[in-house]
């Protein structure tokens, strides 16, 4: 865990009690076992004391010549533009401010102050979220560079620490919110727990240790499995495994993806697994991924969301990756793939956007109104170009999705009349296409 003779250990530092027994403690077993430490400490934006805790970590390490990295984010800005929780947010936030810092100071070591209570509150925390028993081995002690080397230190062996050496540390008034689910499990639940069994936080602990020893051979046989990288597998590799070994699969594709795996549960891996058992198809996850069944193929890829919904107006629109071009015409049009509306038909304006979920086309040829979604799987669109197709609105009724058709109910007439005439051509690195 530790890093080599003159390595070093970078320490994340909030401030609060744990990182600061942890920050002295790593700074005093280094200079015995012959390495450093450097410090990270990330202002989230989010309280009107942030900056008292960013100068009390700085003074802290100036005394003691310790490095310290500071950074400041906004994590409700970013938890808005990744779709995500405050709390979520806050995690990948700190993360990336963690690897940043470990480059700059040139740390061979990552090390958080998670500490036992942490891991009994996050093994519970999955149970409730629905977790297999990876989600309840709990935190690993190492992954990767970051290493955890209070994990089975209790919260008053760190209380005692902090005495004995007469280190101070900063309250995050935050801690007592009850309004955040971990805040209220470890103020409410956790002394109720300990009530009534009073080694329940060790006994939490010791089964996460059991199940985590036997995840790391499971791990090792869902490797084999797994393509080298990427999160597109073989189909038949995947539903070839036995039912525990394909949604640890999933798992570890899902660990793949930039979004990571933390607002999981098991419903999406189950969700996921029908979708691979089944004639292909979408299924959307959280952090904007979608699983896609294609063929042989099942992957997850990050979704590229369509364009918001826009005023469709004489002349040329730009949507989405397409080029749109809308004309009026007394004259009929033959050929080609235009979408041709009766202007007399069409009131409250036009709108170009995305199919809303449900809708459905009356189609010349059809027998009958049917969705938008059963047109595309009749025709062999892909799931995903479904969702971005573009769709014409009138009066916020659906007209035309190209390259479906127009709705029967908005065709022109055989003979005279004004129509209006949509030209659409898929836009392509090299000019534009027609699709």
């Amino acid at each position: 865990m530790l890093p080599p003779p003159g390595g070093r250990i970078l320490c994340a530092v909030s401030g609060g009690r744990d990182s600061m027994c942890l920050l002295h403690y790593l700074w005093t077993l280094g200079r015995r076992e012959n390495f450093s430490v450097a410090a990270v400490h990330m202002n989230h934006g989010q309280r009107e004391t942030a900056q008292r805790d960013v100068l009390f970590v700085q003074d802290f390490c100036r005394e003691r010549g310790i490095p310290c990295v500071t950074e400041q984010v906004s994590v409700p800005e970013k938890a808005k533009e990744w779709g995500v929780g405050i709390e979520e947010a806050g995690r990948r936030l700190r993360y990336e401010t963690f690897r940043r810092a470990a480059e700059l100071t040139c740390a061979d070591r990552i090390a958080t102050a998670h500490h036992a209570a942490d891991q009994a509150e996050t093994v519970l925390l999955n149970l409730l979220r629905g977790t297999g028993p990876e989600g309840l081995a709990g935190i690993p002690p190492v992954r990767g560079e970051i290493i955890r080397p209070l994990l089975e230190t209790s919260r008053q062996e760190i209380e005692a620490y902090l005495e004995q050496h007469g280190i101070d540390h900063v309250e995050d008034e935050t801690n007592g919110d009850r309004s955040l689910t971990r805040n209220r499990l470890r103020l409410d639940i956790m002394p109720l727990l300990r009530e009534l069994y009073p080694g329940a936080e060790g006994s939490i602990c010791r089964t996460a240790e059991i199940l985590r020893r036997e995840e790391e051979c499971w791990r090792e046989l869902v490797e084999r499995a797994l393509p080298e990288r990427g999160t597109e597998m073989e189909r038949r590799v995947l539903l070839e495994l036995p039912y525990a070994l394909r949604l640890r699969a999933l798992r570890a594709l899902v660990e793949r993806t930039a979004v990571g795996r933390k607002d999981y549960g098991a419903a999406h891996y189950e969700a996921m697994e029908r979708l691979a058992h089944g004639p292909g198809g979408l299924l959307h996850l959280p952090g904007g991924v979608v699983a896609l069944c294609r063929g042989e193929k099942f992957s997850l890829e990050k979704e590229d969301r369509a364009p918001e919904t826009v005023a469709l107006l004489p002349g040329v629109t730009r949507w989405g990756g397409y080029t749109v071009l809308l004309e009026k015409s007394e004259h009929p049009v033959s050929g080609g793939n235009a979408l041709v509306l009766d202007a007399d038909k069409i009131t409250g304006g036009l709108t170009l956007g995305p199919c809303r979920p449900g809708d459905g086309l009356y189609l010349p040829e059809g027998r009958g109104r049917r969705s938008v979604k059963r047109l595309c799987l009749d025709r062999g669109l892909d799931p995903v170009e479904r969702d971005r197709l573009p769709a014409v609105y009138a009066g916020g009724r659906l007209a035309a999705v190209w390259p479906l058709g127009t709705d029967r109910e908005f065709l022109p007439r055989e003979t005279g009349g004004m129509r209006i005439i949509i030209t659409i051509e898929r836009e392509t690195s090299g000019g534009q296409n027609d699709g």
